[in-house]
């Protein structure tokens, strides 16, 4: 190939290059410039309309598929494009036709080796290189238009411009806009992503919002605040809160505008002054995760991510108390759902804190001191030791990746302090009196919250008396007291009674010294950390004086105080029946005049029945007996209660119109004082019963007290009286032996027996009665039990009846018809003296039975208020007795003697009119009738009179049913003995555990099968009627006497329903829960009683400063309602109507407003 060919086809070559290059080039530019021009004008329109997210997919979409056939388009351009240098030869030719066919001649002969003509063909090169090479080729694709060079792929380095000038120019104004409105960035974002939110930027400047992208705790609020630049002036920009949750659409709230101000930020160097304002909007309650956006004007923010999660709160708190040493209590555990504390001071609490979720941190919060907690079991876990030193509230906070609890819980440390041990002295009281060579008994009472440690009672003596209140204090300090018992280990170390008898030696104290005695009490509290060193805490009683006095004397003086008081109790009880007296007239006046008149005279009786009764109780004072204050109790509470009573009653006599109207209140007055008159007997009977017991403590002397001569005498007595009980338990051994045979058939060694007992029981006589005078000549002595002289008599006539009963024989006594005369008597008005019978039971009465029935009646005689029982001890056992004893009766229904005194001794008593006299002897197998009180238990029928059987012994009652009717009446049984056999008829009395034997009864009712449940409801109202009267209204506290109460119920309960077992098993329950109930009462009433009109210092301090104390745990609202009584009371007592004023210790005064 020639050098001008080759020249030519490189130059064709290079062509063809610059055309494929610039046609890719220009291809690209042009698909990108359509490409980005679609994005833009998309986005312009976003900008100005805002599209939904839906359009700007589809727009999304289209710009995609336009971009991907654009690129498809560019790489196929790119592959069709590629020319062949013959096909870029051929095109030049056509560009430029002057060529003709000389460019492709070159090429395809100067590659032609096959042509043998080389030369013709190198001329023919040539010749078309000549023409060529004046023809620039890179020209030729200027010769075409824009659109066929783009077309034919011809395009030139201008081309390649131009399409940069076109991509340049849209740039430019992709980036004007953007200046122009921000909002075109925005709209990018929003074109290129519209799967997801791309806030739009307007032209308010949303400078924060706060919180933000958060995390809350699940249901609590959230408030959403944004700050914007505001303009200067005009109406704020409208605000919208976009919310949006997992399970429910997008919401709209609009938000608050708050008011504009005004700024200085710092701009390009200087300060200006901007105009800003802030919205704000709170969310309730956030309870699952959220979105959010704000649209301020024309611009909006992002989606903000709210998380919820749940609060940490406690789930259980496991709380380990360790107690201070000195306690020796071990550690306890407690298991809690709240963080509350209650324990002894100085303890220390573990507590071992379970949250709901697990925590990164946690610590509690005590009145600003911090104890941080130890995590363990990642985060589930968290322990915080702490000391209980005070009364004080801490909260517990725990926080998961800095969530927490705003408001946690409020727990309150409640402290018990170790207070001081309190003890009172409750015997002696606090002024008393003692007789030397006594004991002294010593009662003390101590409790303290955590244990007592020690107690220590103390005395002094004083000579002469001491004074009262703080003189015996100041007394009482002179001198060092002296340790008379010390305690240190007790059954109940935290309450405790003690008890002791101080013995009142001669070398203790003297006749006319005063002994003062206290008690001490310390705790066991010793502790020395935390900086502390707190030793035991010790309480003092105050002094109690005991005057030492002449035993006789102070007898005396007593039983001169008790006289005293039976002599006014029986003045106002004449009184009162005098008054009763009077109250029954005033229902037969026909005149209301006289009616009224008597009345006032009944009213004025009363009035002065009542001021004696409250003078009487004022006399009692303080007197320590129990008797003188059970009198005062109970007078004191008649007073007020049954006499103020009485006289409102009798105004309502005094105050009557009519005749008429005066009955219903006669009748309610005199029921009111039968009343007083049964209690003012029962006072009397207190105060009977005080001067008995006085009586038998100054005969109950000590035997050290008799003179030598009367001691020998009664140690002689005494062995005389061992040796004469065996050898009378000898002659009764023998006695019964010869007792098994009639006298009639005893055999001559028998005789001779009965002969030699016969001696020994006149030797004995004898000795019985030289011994009876001789004790009768003994001095007379004060100090001699009297009972003595007595009881021997009453051996010697023993001794003596059995001596002359020895040989007593059988004998059979006839009782004719003739001489069975009735008397038939309507009204018995002697009543003859009845014996003992002192001889054993050897006569049989024959009775001859009458002919007629007339003979058989006899009236009934009315019977006397009371029925006399001479009771003895049966002679002779069941065994002993023959049947030559037993009298034959008699049907006749009267057998009176005259006087119907009968001996007590024998024979038939079919006495229908008989004042029921039992004597001692086994009653008879007979059947006998009558009308008595309670006898020796036998075959019998008619009335029992009685209202009270004690069980006297007698015969086993055969069995029995016979047709008699019950009879109305209830007898009160307290018989032990057995119950025999069945009987028809009768009164009505008890059951026993065992039964009757043979036929039963026909049933009574249901009524008697209640009766168990009916005592027992008699007894649970008598215990609310206590619990009423002395209890609720007197302010003692009552849980106890109400739980037992309610026991009372369960056993009635119980009883009705048959459940027998279940009332024993409840029975034990009651009667401790009433023994408790008792003994807090008498501790109570011993320190009552021992309050004085002058109360010591120590008193009066501890009254006074608990004034000061808060209510004790559980009565707040009891006291609380007290005192508002006690308000309400003192407001009301200027009324007409009297009240009573006064306290509990001394009797209460009437007072008010009337007349």
């Amino acid at each position: 190939m020639s050098p001008a060919a080759e020249r030519i086809i490189d130059r064709v070559d290079a062509t063809r290059q610059q055309w494929w290059v610039f046609t890719l080039l220009s291809t690209a530019v042009w698909a990108i410039s359509i490409s980005f021009g679609a994005a833009l004008a998309f986005m312009l329109a976003d900008a100005l309309i805002r599209f939904s997210q839906g359009m700007l997919a589809s727009l999304l979409a289209v710009w995609a598929g336009l971009t991907l056939f654009l690129a498809v388009f560019v790489l196929r351009r790119i592959t069709r494009s590629q020319r062949s240098i013959e096909a870029t030869a051929r095109c030049l030719e056509t560009e430029y036709p002057e060529l003709g066919s000389s460019l492709i001649n070159v090429i395809q002969l100067s590659s032609d080796t096959k042509n043998e003509s080389r030369r013709f063909c190198e001329a023919a090169v040539n010749e078309a290189a000549a023409h060529a090479a004046r023809i620039r080729f890179e020209d030729a694709a200027n010769h075409e238009t824009r659109w066929r060079r783009f077309r034919f792929c011809m395009q030139t380095p201008r081309d390649l411009v131009e399409s940069l000038a076109i991509l340049a120019v849209l740039f430019a104004i992709g980036f004007t806009s953007h200046w122009i409105s921000p909002n075109i960035s925005s709209a990018a974002g929003r074109l290129m992503q519209p799967w997801q939110f791309v806030p739009s930027v307007g032209s308010v400047e949303i400078l924060e919002v706060t919180p933000g992208d958060t995390e809350v705790l699940l249901g609590d609020s959230l408030q959403i605040t944004a700050e914007i630049v505001d303009r200067p002036e005009g109406e704020p920009y409208p605000a919208t809160l976009f919310v949006m949750s997992q399970d429910a659409p997008e919401t709209d709230v609009p938000m608050t505008a708050g008011d504009r101000c005004t700024t200085q930020v710092d701009r390009n160097g200087q300060a200006v002054e901007e105009s800003r304002r802030k919205y704000t909007l709170t969310l309730p309650s956030i309870k699952s995760p959220i979105e959010y956006r704000l649209e301020i004007g024309d611009s909006q923010t992002r989606l903000y991510q709210v998380t919820v999660t749940e609060k940490p709160t406690v789930d259980e708190v496991e709380i380990t108390l360790t107690y201070p040493t000195y306690l020796e209590r071990p550690q306890e555990t407690l298991i809690q759902k709240t963080a509350d504390l209650e324990a002894p001071q100085y303890t220390i609490a573990e507590l071992r804190i379970r949250p709901s979720v697990p925590i990164t941190k946690g610590y509690v919060d005590v009145e600003g001191m911090i104890y941080n907690g130890e995590l363990q079991s990642d985060g589930r876990l968290m322990v915080v030791r702490m000391p209980l030193v005070k009364n004080t509230t801490f909260t517990i906070h725990l926080e998961k990746n800095g969530q927490t609890d705003p408001n946690p819980r409020l727990n309150r440390v409640h402290v018990l302090p170790d207070r001081p041990p309190t003890i009172e002295l409750l015997k002696p009281p606090r002024q008393s009196t003692a007789a030397p060579k006594s004991d002294l008994p010593v009662m003390i009472r101590s409790e303290d919250d955590h244990g007592v440690g020690r107690v220590r009672l103390e005395m002094k003596v004083k000579a002469g008396p001491a004074g009262e209140g703080d003189q015996i204090e100041s007394t009482a300090d002179d001198k060092e007291a002296n340790v008379v018992k010390q305690w240190t280990e007790f059954d109940s170390n935290t309450t405790i009674v003690l008890h002791h008898l101080l013995a009142l030696g001669p070398d203790v104290v003297q006749p006319g010294q005063t002994l003062l005695v206290r008690a001490t009490v310390r705790d066991r509290r010793i502790f020395s950390e935390f900086g502390l060193d707190l030793a035991p805490q010790e309480s003092v009683t105050g002094w109690h004086s005991v005057r030492i006095v002449d035993e006789q004397a102070e007898a005396e003086a007593v039983l001169e105080k008790l006289d005293s008081l039976r002599g006014a109790l029986l003045k106002i009880l004449e009184k009162q029946v005098r008054a009763r007296a009077r109250n029954a007239l005033i229902a037969a006046k026909t005149q209301i005049a006289e009616a009224v008149d008597a009345a006032g005279g009944v009213r004025a009786m009363q009035v002065d029945i009542q001021k004696s009764s409250i003078a009487l109780v004022k006399s009692i004072g303080d007197e320590s007996r129990e008797d003188h204050q059970a009198i005062k109790r109970i007078l004191n509470q008649l007073a007020f209660g049954e006499m103020l009573k009485a006289v409102s009653q009798c105004d309502t006599l005094v105050k009557a119109k009519a005749v008429a109207d005066l009955r219903a209140p006669v009748g309610e007055l005199g029921l009111t004082q039968g009343a007083i008159i049964e209690a003012l007997q029962k006072m009397l009977d207190i105060a009977r019963r005080a001067q008995t017991e006085e009586l038998a403590e100054m005969a109950n002397r000590q035997v050290g007290d008799l003179p030598s001569d009367a001691q020998q005498k009664l140690d002689n007595l005494n062995s005389a009286l061992e040796k004469a009980m065996e050898q009378q338990k000898k002659v009764v051994e023998a006695a019964e032996n010869l007792a098994k045979a009639p006298v009639e058939d005893f055999s001559e060694a028998k005789e001779q027996l009965i002969k030699a007992l016969e001696a020994a029981e006149d030797d004995w006589s004898k000795f019985m009665a030289e011994l009876n005078t001789d004790l009768s000549k003994l001095p007379e002595q004060d100090f001699a039990n009297p009972s003595s002289l007595k009881e021997l008599v009453e051996i010697q006539t023993e001794i003596k009846m059995a001596e002359d009963a020895l040989l007593k024989k059988t004998a059979d006594i006839a009782v004719p018809l003739e001489q069975l005369g009735a008397e038939m008597a309507e009204e018995i008005k002697t009543n003859m003296e009845k014996w003992l019978p002192d001889t054993p039971d050897r006569e049989r009465w024959s009775q001859e039975e009458s002919l007629t029935d007339e003979g058989k009646e006899a009236p009934m005689a009315e019977l006397p208020g009371e029925l006399e029982d001479l009771i003895g001890d049966l002679l002779e056992e069941e065994e002993d007795l023959f049947d030559e004893m037993e009298d034959v009766s008699s049907s006749a229904a009267d057998s009176l003697d005259k006087g119907a005194g009968w001996d007590v001794m024998d024979g038939p008593i079919s006495n229908m009119s008989a004042k029921g006299a039992t004597g001692n002897r086994l009653p008879n197998t007979s059947e006998i009738g009558g009308r008595a009180g309670e006898g020796r238990q036998g075959k019998s029928s008619g009335e029992f009179v009685g209202d009270e059987a004690v069980g006297k012994g007698g015969r086993k009652t055969p069995s029995r049913l016979t047709p008699d009717p019950y009879v109305n009446g209830q007898i009160k049984d307290h018989s032990k003995d057995p119950t025999g056999g069945a009987t028809g008829g009768g009164k009505e009395s008890g059951e026993g555990g065992e039964g009757l034997e043979g036929p039963a009864p026909g049933s009574r009712g249901e009524r008697e099968m209640n009766r168990l449940a009916g005592k027992q409801a008699a007894l649970r109202n008598k215990a609310e009627g206590v619990d009423l009267q002395h209890y609720q209204v007197m302010g003692y506290h009552h849980t106890d006497l109400q739980d037992t109460i309610e026991k009372m119920a369960q056993i009635e309960r119980d009883l009705k329903a048959g459940r027998y077992q279940s009332a024993l098993r409840q029975r034990d329950v009651m009667l401790e829960g009433l023994g408790d109930v008792k003994q807090h009462l008498e501790g109570e009433f011993e320190v009552r009683r021992d309050e004085t009109v002058n109360l010591p210092t120590d008193v009066q301090k501890e009254l006074i400063g608990s004034m000061q104390d808060p209510s004790p745990a559980g009565w707040e609202e009891m006291n609380r309602r007290y005192f508002e009584r006690l308000a309400r009371g003192g407001a009301d007592a200027t009324g007409a109507a009297p009240t009573l004023t006064g306290s509990t210790k001394e009797g209460p005064t009437l007072t008010g407003s009337g007349p």
